[in-house]
């Protein structure tokens, strides 16, 4: 055996262990790095008298000599580093905690005036994520709803839906280029432009009030203290693509504009306008992904100017297979009032989808310092993510409703292929400065402009149909017959541009002479914004070949089309309400206090007064209700945050704040669109009411030593005029997807947050528990004792739309500073949760809870590279919906893929696993 010297590495006035601490014996080239929970290590040491010396940047070296007995000993000791600070000729050494590192992370946790939660760039780059939607889900509390490939979109923070959340860049609302909604999709930004991601889930007085959930403040990065280079490149791959080729598209032939747009309103298109070769697909067989970044930054004159520029590239070939049923407008009836409607399947969807997504983020800011209390800065970001999507489509239809024939009525197979171009980007330009105008006042002010645009252009779908028959057998089967026709073709056009004008200004008086005081700030905010909407729809039809009523299908090019009836030919832009201008200002002022009872307490309080004035007017004519609206509202905002300081590292928080939740633009818009959803048209609401929420919080907070800490917390909203998206009956055959406002909800819930580490390994995790209550109305059709029918409302109870009750999150870590490497296998699980609302009652459609698998991996060579490896959804977990209601034709097998006769599967998704290999360069 060989002797060993151990022990860990303080700070000496705060007792937090120090991570990177250097332990050195003199006469030997033997050294120790403290690790994640500040241990340090020198073994196989012979007996004898060692002269150690223990040092870290901005702390005094401490020596001292350890004596070694015998050959198995274990001496035990701990270092106690002080502060230093060295003064030659005006110039200061001092070290300076990375902005991009988990402890500064940990520390603005800690030192926050609100309850928020935050993840490091570092925490980032080891993580197995690419893009800020995936990094969310590791928040506490924070959920995804995902889009095409399985990727996250937006986030549902405590239960609270997407459009209770708020997006921010440093600090700054963006506009979204969502075409129905305010909320923007998180896939947009690179992880690799973040400094921080912040969730902040109490609102300040200082804050803009419509962030319920939370709201997700991504700090991009600033100008380094001195030269930084981070170069970065992966090449990846989709299983999905090894048993599957993926399908693209030619976009030479996109029309980027409307007939409409090019020829004028009123001139009828010729069929000629309309190509088919874009919607011809090739197969790709096992593409490659690819993800690149470079940042440079460095400060120059005197440190007085910053400048950083940073950009980001990933291409990804995505793709699921989705089988999907339908339901039908009308539903049978019940025996009676007590019994649940069944839901009636009148279409068996099979698709494969296959997405190329381009993601393209860059950021640069200049920093100033005029002199020791000014200072001026000029940020701007750009974002893209253009996709590219084919959707191949089997449509089984049966041509009635009646369960008790199942499939027999059978009208045949629609074959169906959509190539959709959806190209997506946002820009802003942020002027900030901050000046000190006298010892006790300070100001702070920012002027920005933002675009958001979303281009649809030149959607095409191409049918083509199969005759069917039910075979004789019981329960009779679907088979096909006859010659494939030609169905017809659809072409549609949409793009729309949200833009904003701000300001934002604060001043800040912090006075000496009132010991309790700690400081006033008063300010105001004002944006006006301006959203257009376009939206043209043509639907073509198949010419007949001689003599026939049809035209036989060969291919796609070959495929012939004419408008019938001719008027077809103009769109359906003339008095299209998805043809719209929107106007919203919003003007905010806001005064607060910071206030210190004796030196444990501290309590922030204030109001903020936001008036709301709202227009929107479309092409509809003046005789349909809701051509055109106007909507004036002020709300008034209270906000008190208390914090009481139990020990240095820990404290208990409190927080009452109230909030809204103001409607999309598309809400209001009475505009059926078919665009936004896969499978039923959305539908606007104008006589929707914004909503007003309550909030309570309540938190623990412990950060022992180092990496470590321990939360736990809870949440109460009282909502008033809850929105949420429903299925609705607009007509008798047709059903909708329509926002309306829901009886008065109660949320509430516990959140957990706990890392800890055990020398280079950790563990990390947080629990969620939400728990909501919507009184909502329902209906059943059932019959009467007279043996007619008619319908009855009921009032029932149900969580909200998106809430999860269990969200959880836990990683295994390892982190050996010596050998440099870091890893982390990460378990996320998220509870059912309803999807859609039903008009029916028992027929809403829940999402199943699911478990997702990703791992990641990196090792550093030498001072300057990094290889890693990124695994992602290990578990292959799709995504699947279901009806919580006996499943009565289970065991007929009238329905294809169901999984039990107590519910019914209604949409199964299929995804794969992903890998990522890449190396990266730095200069830090």
């Amino acid at each position: 055996m060989a002797a060993e010297i151990k022990g860990h590495v303080y700070d000496k006035k705060t007792k937090e262990q120090i991570v990177g601490a250097y332990v050195a014996i003199k006469s030997l080239t033997k050294a120790g790095v403290t690790e994640l929970d500040g241990d340090y290590s020198l073994k196989n040491l012979a007996p004898g008298t060692y002269a150690i010396s223990c040092t870290y940047l901005g702390y005094r070296e401490i020596d001292t000599t350890i004596s070694i007995t015998s050959s198995d000993e274990i001496v035990k000791i701990d270092f106690y580093l002080s502060g230093s600070s060295k003064e030659l000729k005006e110039v200061h050494i001092k070290s300076k905690l990375s902005r991009e590192s988990d402890l500064f992370a940990n520390k603005t946790e800690q030192n926050a005036d609100n309850i928020i939660n935050v993840m490091s760039a570092h925490s980032i780059q080891i993580s197995p994520d690419l893009t800020v939607s995936e990094v969310m889900q590791r928040i506490s509390g924070v959920s995804m709803a995902r889009g095409d490939g399985g990727q996250g979109q937006y986030a549902i923070i405590r239960g609270m839906d997407k459009r209770f959340n708020t997006t921010l860049i440093n600090g700054v609302k963006i506009p979204s280029p969502d075409n129905k909604d305010r909320y923007v999709p998180l896939d947009m930004f690179p992880a690799e432009l973040v400094e921080r991601l912040e969730v902040i889930k109490t609102l300040t007085p200082s804050m803009e009030g419509d962030a319920t959930g939370g709201s997700i403040n991504m700090v991009m990065k600033n100008a380094p203290d001195k030269l930084m280079v981070d170069a970065n490149f992966g090449l990846g791959y989709s299983s999905i693509w090894g048993s599957n080729d993926f399908q693209k598209y030619s976009t030479a032939t996109v029309n980027w504009k409307s007939p409409a747009e090019m020829l004028g309103p009123n001139v009828f298109a010729p069929a000629s306008d309309f190509p088919l070769q874009n919607l011809v697909t090739t197969n790709i067989h096992s593409p490659l992904n690819t993800n690149s970044s470079l940042t440079i930054g460095n400060r120059f004159f005197k440190d007085k100017l910053g400048i950083i520029i940073s950009g980001s590239y990933q291409s990804t070939y995505d793709g699921y297979h989705a089988n999907t049923l339908l339901q039908a407008e009308n539903t049978g009836p019940s025996p009676d009032i007590h019994t649940n409607n069944v839901p009636d399947i009148e279409d068996f969807l099979v698709r494969q989808y296959s997405t190329l997504s381009n993601r393209l983020g860059t950021e640069a800011k200049i920093d100033y310092k005029i002199n020791d209390k000014n200072t001026i800065s000029l940020f701007g970001t750009y974002l893209s993510l253009d996709d590219y999507r084919v959707r191949q489509t089997i449509d089984s239809q049966k041509g009635g409703t009646s369960l008790a024939n199942g499939w027999a009525l059978v009208n045949g197979l629609h074959y169906r292929t959509e190539t959709r171009t959806t190209l997506q980007n946002i820009y802003n330009t942020t002027l900030q400065g901050k000046h000190q105008i006298t010892d006790f006042l300070s100001a702070d002010w920012s002027l920005v402009t933002s675009e958001a645009k979303r281009l649809l252009p030149n959607d095409a779908q191409f049918g083509y149909d199969e005759k069917g028959a039910a075979s004789p057998t019981n329960p009779p089967k679907y088979v096909t017959y006859g010659t494939p026709y030609v169905s017809g073709l659809s072409d549609e056009w949409q793009h729309n541009t949200d833009k904003d004008l701000a300001g934002y200004g604060n001043i800040h008086y912090t006075p000496d002479a009132i010991p309790f005081l700690k400081g006033i700030d008063i300010g105001v905010m004002y944006r006006h914004k301006d959203r257009s909407n376009y939206d043209n729809k043509y639907s073509l039809s198949p010419v007949s070949d001689k003599d026939t009523d049809i035209q036989v299908y060969t291919n796609v090019e070959n495929s012939k089309f004419y408008f019938l009836p001719a008027s077809g030919a103009l769109g359906s832009a003339a008095g299209n309400a998805g043809i719209y201008t929107f106007n919203e200002d919003l003007l905010a002022y806001y005064a607060q206090a910071h206030i210190n009872i004796g030196e444990k307490t501290t309590i922030l309080g204030g109001a903020r007064v936001e008036n709301t004035q709202q227009s929107y007017n479309t092409q509809l004519p003046v005789t349909v209700y809701g051509y055109k609206a106007s909507y004036n509202y002020i709300d008034i905002l209270p906000s008190i945050q208390a914090k009481y300081q139990l020990q240095e590292n820990g404290a208990i928080r409190a927080s009452y704040f109230n909030s809204v939740n103001r409607p999309a633009y598309s809400d209001l818009v009475p505009y059926a669109d078919h665009s936004a959803n896969e499978y039923y048209p959305t539908q606007g609401n104008p006589n929707l009411l914004h909503s007003v929420i309550h909030n309570a919080d309540i938190r623990y907070e412990l950060f022992p030593k180092g990496l470590d800490e321990f939360m736990i917390g809870g949440f109460y909203k009282y909502v008033i005029n809850p929105i949420e998206y429903g299925l609705s009956k607009q007509t008798a055959l047709d059903l909708d997807i329509t926002p309306t406002n829901r009886p008065n909800a109660t949320n509430y819930g516990l959140e957990l947050v706990a890392r800890k580490f055990f020398g280079n390994f950790g563990i990390s995790g947080n629990y969620t528990y939400t728990h909501s209550d919507v009184i909502d109305e329902k209906h059943i059709l059932h019959y009467l004792p007279s043996g007619s029918t008619t319908y009855d409302s009921l009032s029932v109870h149900r969580p909200l739309q998106g809430q999860a009750a269990n969200i959880g999150n836990f990683s295994l870590l390892y982190r050996n500073r010596k050998q440099q490497i870091e890893a982390q296998l990460a378990l996320l699980y998220t509870g059912d949760r309803i999807n859609t609302v039903s008009y029916y009652n028992g027929l809403d459609i829940w999402q199943k809870p699911t478990w997702n698998l990703d791992f990641s991996l990196q090792k550093q060579f030498g001072k300057h590279f990094i290889a890693y490896f990124k695994y992602k959804n290990i578990l292959n977990t799709g995504v699947q919906l279901y009806i919580k209601e006996t499943n009565q034709n289970y065991s007929s097998d009238i329905y294809p893929f169901q999984e039990s006769p107590n519910y019914y599967t209604i949409e199964k998704d299929y995804y794969r696993s992903s890998i990522l290999l890449g190396v990266r360069y730095k200069i830090f």
